[in-house]
């Protein structure tokens, strides 16, 4: 019987001296990178290679080398590649209380950079944030330096600067006091008991809040209510499971949380497309490893 994979909730280590943890993805460390999320936002570039896969909150994404992405605080999200030996991605993950220190409106933005945009302004401000992360790319190299310390700063500095100004959008939600650790707090106990008959309402009786005050936080964080994200997590953990075993649907089904085998085939539709039966028979032949990463 497959075992299905949790969704992490990633605690980021910062790279000594600077308020991001970097990292930088070789063939040598290159992997499949199981669905997580972290409070900070992160971004993220493909230098050489092939074809990277990203799904963020289910919504595959194909990156080329040269594609720059952003992935919001909070969201869920995993990639897959081929192995390959010309592999070169760098990325980093930026302290949320050093961004909402910074930029305190930056609470209530959805950061909008997804590859290459097709022209005009927007297209000179991606490439001049290319630069910037080349930048801080090529400093890794002397990471320690005080002075490639400074130039990495600047570079940084620079990225923060074209993001605000050019790759990001208004949540549409109403204001609210964002508060984090409720969050996640409410996302850690769906990824952990999603296969319980969970409500808004019971979740926010374990947090001792209102199930108003736990969606408007949501709302606030997300871009969701607290029905969207349980509904998002118990799919992917459908999905999963339609790929790692051969258990009869309705089996699925009641496994992830759904009522029954005609409430997943309907939320399963509006979310890929297809039945939960058409899925399987279409992918599973391609799924190699004991547990999905994308």
């Amino acid at each position: 019987m497959s075992t299905m994979a949790e969704i992490r909730h990633e605690i980021i280590q910062l790279t000594p001296h600077f308020p991001f943890r970097d990292y930088v993805r070789t063939s040598s460390t290159m992997r499949d990178v199981a669905p997580h999320w972290h409070q900070g936002l992160e971004i993220n570039c493909l230098i050489a290679g092939g074809s990277l896969t990203v799904v963020q909150d289910g919504v595959t994404s194909v990156f080329q080398p040269g594609s720059l992405w952003a992935i919001d605080p909070r969201v869920v999200h995993s990639s897959t590649a081929e192995q390959r030996d010309d592999w070169c991605e760098y990325g980093f993950q930026i302290d949320p209380n050093f961004l909402t220190q910074l930029l305190p409106d930056s609470v209530n933005w959805h950061f909008t950079l997804h590859g290459r945009p097709a022209g005009g302004t927007a297209a000179k401000a991606y490439d001049a944030l290319w630069s910037s992360m080349m930048a801080m790319y090529r400093e890794k190299a002397s990471e320690g330096d005080d002075v490639s310390r400074l130039r990495t700063l600047s570079a940084f500095y620079r990225v923060l600067a074209l993001l605000a100004e050019h790759f990001k959008a208004p949540l549409q939600t109403p204001a609210v006091r964002v508060n984090p650790p409720l969050v996640d707090r409410a996302m850690s106990l769906i990824d952990q008991d999603f296969a319980e008959p969970l409500t808004p309402s019971s979740l926010a009786k374990q947090l001792h809040v209102s199930a108003t005050t736990l969606n408007a936080q949501f709302q606030a964080s997300l871009k969701m209510s607290v029905t969207r994200y349980l509904r998002q997590v118990r799919l992917m953990k459908a999905r999963e499971l339609l790929l790692t075993s051969n258990k009869p649907i309705d089996y699925v089904a009641t496994a992830v949380g759904f009522a029954n085998q005609r409430a997943l085939a309907r939320n399963f539709k509006g979310w890929k497309g297809m039945t939960p039966s058409a899925y399987r028979k279409a992918y599973k032949r391609f799924h190699k490893n004991d547990r999905v990463y994308f």
